[in-house]
């Protein structure tokens, strides 16, 4: 018998006692048994229960067996336990009295139904293989063996919505890979959908017709290699499944008769956080199959990563490595704390290069593995490489006190976490000259394409970095990203270009003192502004909405609550139509499955935001009373209150043990205006930090998802004048447009 199956046969096993697939986000039961092995349980012995990786499970509840969440354990009739749950993704069984023999069993019971309650939310991720991994401790000395693991299959729900992607340079009569996805209403592949999607563009030739049916082998995503287009201009795929009422449209594409020298690629260079390497292999295969991006980096934190696992990392990026269809960005993140300079991103222009950890080196590497303790030792030692730095936000916020131009291209604005244009602006104050990129880090698997579920840590969608580069190679993408031609967006594959006096994003001139600035942008939905600056300054606004009806108002909420990691804010409150109604409401930006209103009324709206950093809210059409038209006397009137992140109760970053957000109660605010005052200005109420505020006003109407307009400043100031740009668009997806650098001697 081998060494393994004795210490199983020794410390027993956990079985999967419920069916094997569950469906991602519903109320589901998971009945796991716990089977002695020889070793038994003994009083004061243990039974600990972990899943792998971070997840949105609810918190199983111990108070109510009628209740959703109901956690049991039942031991055989002549034993006693204890369970106790320290977060969400661990239990803990102690045997109080009796003795487990080998063979006896504990059932442990998540989301028990017998006493009424509906189940247990499910995380709202698909995964293939999701491990519940048992510890043993038979006599609760401290001696603990592992038992086999449980393993349970998480899917996709039922098609929700559709998605097209297709790379954003074309050229006329060569072939491309367009993919198709059917979604859930978790943004996972919808693997049940069977529906005919009718694909249209002008020009477009598909090699099996434009009528695709899904089948059991799509699993809800089709990958169309030999797409063709054989007219030039600027378009998007159109997708129609009229059968279920489904539509959408894909990215907006350039179909060029020649393409030009710089193309744009779509990638999330920082997202890979999972717990189980043997998922390395698939978190790739997500990135290049299902969320179609041209690069990814696999950045696990240096504290968590052993050097097994990263040496598996290492064959799993060369075996993804496909120059001109997918790059895989080798590296890793940096992990220091803020005394040490905080968390970096580590790309090599290479394979099979070593890590190089803030700490750890005995407790998870190998000898020859050097500690670089803090961020100017990690500069000290790559200066010289090739390699590439970002410092961004998350885990632990970057300190830019600390920055080494030769090695740090760029900085990272947006992710799960939330959008962070405060660390933007730091980097502007402080006179650097960085790009603005992008990423998911996520703890999902699904690089390029993450949502944030109801994790307490996460607050947003992923973003993605825009790179102009001459080739999709690895070396081609990260001297795009030394040379600064790129630009981060919440997620959406927002096409945007600027110049100044015929300069591209990321370059450095000598100018005189007039500078003429062109922008380019096509939005994936209508846009709402596009904002110049030089530096800190707002130059112009560019307005592309159309008037209000003066019948359709809309509130958002916006902020950070602090400047660091985890620094979201919880808004909850109600909206009063006074005299009037509320016809149609619907959400703005809700990432957040926590976000959410209700109806308590014919002419009242309760509702709640999870956010970080961008602006969301609801859009409500308003009737008088019975249909009536409605007045411009009619007063609406806001109240909300927020709840601002403000650390972590218990646990640190980097050390054992779980973590759980503390919140403060922050500002209150009211915000009472007729619809007549609201047709002059919007009534907004400023809260004077990191761009908190609420704004009740008329809804803007969609006019345009394209913009192209110049803009001339004719009065350039002495010194490096870092002109950038940000695009908003009505659903509050956003794009950060690296700067150009005009450099005037005045």
């Amino acid at each position: 018998m081998s060494s393994t199956a004795q210490q199983s046969d020794e410390w027993g096993s956990l079985e999967l006692v419920s069916a094997p697939l569950i469906e991602a986000g519903e109320l589901v039961t998971v009945h796991l048994r716990y089977i002695a092995g020889t070793a038994g349980l003994a009083p004061g012995g243990t039974v600990s229960i972990t899943t792998t990786s971070d997840s949105d499970w609810a918190p199983p509840q111990l108070a109510d067996p009628a209740a959703d969440g109901f956690l049991k354990a039942a031991p055989p009739p002549d034993c006693a336990v204890s369970v106790h749950t320290p977060d969400h993704k661990s239990i803990v069984v102690t045997l109080q009295s009796g003795k487990l023999q080998s063979g006896d069993a504990i059932d442990i019971v998540l989301g028990d139904r017998s006493g009424g309650g509906l189940g247990l939310r499910a995380q709202t991720f698909y995964e293939p293989r999701r491990y519940f991994h048992c510890e043993v401790d038979p006599t609760g000395s401290g001696k603990h063996g592992t038992a086999r693991s449980a393993v349970l299959q998480i899917a996709g729900g039922n098609a929700d919505s559709l998605s097209a992607i297709a790379p954003s340079d074309i050229e006329v009569g060569s072939s491309f890979a367009l993919l198709l996805k059917a979604e859930d209403r978790w943004g996972n592949p919808a693997e049940q959908y069977r529906g005919t999607v009718t694909v249209s563009a002008p020009g477009l030739i598909l090699p099996d017709g434009n009528d695709l049916e899904f089948d059991e082998d799509d699993a809800g995503v089709r990958r169309i290699d030999d797409a063709v287009f054989t007219e030039a201009g600027a378009t998007r795929i159109d997708l129609e499944d009229a059968a279920n009422g489904l539509t959408a449209s894909s990215n907006q594409i350039q179909i060029a008769r020649e393409l030009p020298a710089l193309k744009l690629y779509w990638g999330d260079p920082h997202s890979g956080q999972i717990f189980d390497a043997s998922k390395i292999g698939d978190y790739f295969r997500y990135a290049k199959e299902v969320s179609a991006l041209d690069f990814a980096g696999y950045q696990r934190n240096d504290s968590a990563h052993s050097t097994d696992d990263y040496h598996h990392q290492q064959s799993e990026e060369k075996v993804f490595h496909e120059p001109g269809r997918f790059v895989p960005l080798p590296g890793f993140e940096w992990s220091g704390n803020l005394a040490a300079g905080g968390h970096h991103n580590v790309y090599f222009g290479r394979f099979d290069l070593p890590m190089k950890r803030w700490n750890g080196a005995e407790r998870l590497g190998r000898p020859d593995e050097t500690d670089l303790p803090h961020v100017r030792d990690l500069h000290n030692y790559y200066r010289g490489t090739d390699t590439v730095i970002t410092p961004h936000v998350g885990g632990q916020h970057a300190d830019l006190q600390f920055h080494d131009p030769s090695l740090e291209p760029a900085v990272e604005v947006t992710s799960t976490h939330g959008s962070f244009e405060w660390i933007l602006r730091e980097s502007i104050e402080r006179g650097y000259e960085m790009g603005f990129v992008g990423g998911n880090d996520c703890h999902t698997g699904r690089p390029g394409d993450d949502r944030p579920g109801h994790q307490e840590r996460r607050y947003s969608k992923g973003g993605l970095t825009g790179v102009y580069a001459d080739e999709l190679t690895l070396k081609g993408i990260l001297n795009a990203i030394k040379a600064k031609r790129v630009y981060a967006t919440t997620g959406a594959r927002i096409r945007a270009m600027v110049t100044v006096d015929g300069h591209f994003i990321g370059e450095k001139f000598s100018c005189g003192n007039s500078c003429e600035i062109k922008v380019s942008v096509e939005g994936t939905a209508p846009l709402e502004r596009i904002e110049v600056y030089r530096g800190l300054e707002l130059l112009h606004t560019e307005h592309l909405t159309g008037p209000p009806t003066g019948s359709r108002i809309r509130v958002l909420w916006n902020g950070a609550s602090r400047m660091s990691s985890y620094s979201g804010i919880s808004w909850d409150g109600h909206i009063d139509a006074g005299t009037g109604e509320f016809g149609d409401v619907s959400p703005v930006r809700f990432d957040s499955p926590r976000s959410g209103f209700e109806r308590t009324g014919k002419s009242q709206l309760a509702v709640e935001g999870w956010a970080c950093g961008y602006p969301s809210g609801v859009v409500a059409d308003l009737t008088g009373k019975s249909g009536a038209a409605i007045s411009p006397d009619t007063e609406i009137t806001v109240v909300l209150n927020s709840r601002l992140v403000i650390g972590e109760t218990f646990g640190r970053h980097g050390e054992v043990g779980p973590r759980k957000m503390a919140l403060a109660r922050g500002d209150s605010v009211r915000i009472s205006a007729t619809l007549g005052q609201l047709a002059n200005r919007p009534a907004t109420i400023d809260m004077g930090h990191l761009n908190r505020g609420v704004t009740l006003e008329l809804a803007p109407e969609a006019a345009t998802d394209r913009a192209e307009f110049t803009v001339t400043d004719d009065d350039v100031r002495p010194g490096v004048n870092p002109y950038w740009v940000k695009v908003v668009q009505q659903d509050m997806e956003m794009a950060w447009i690296s700067p150009i650098f005009a450099d005037y001697l005045g």
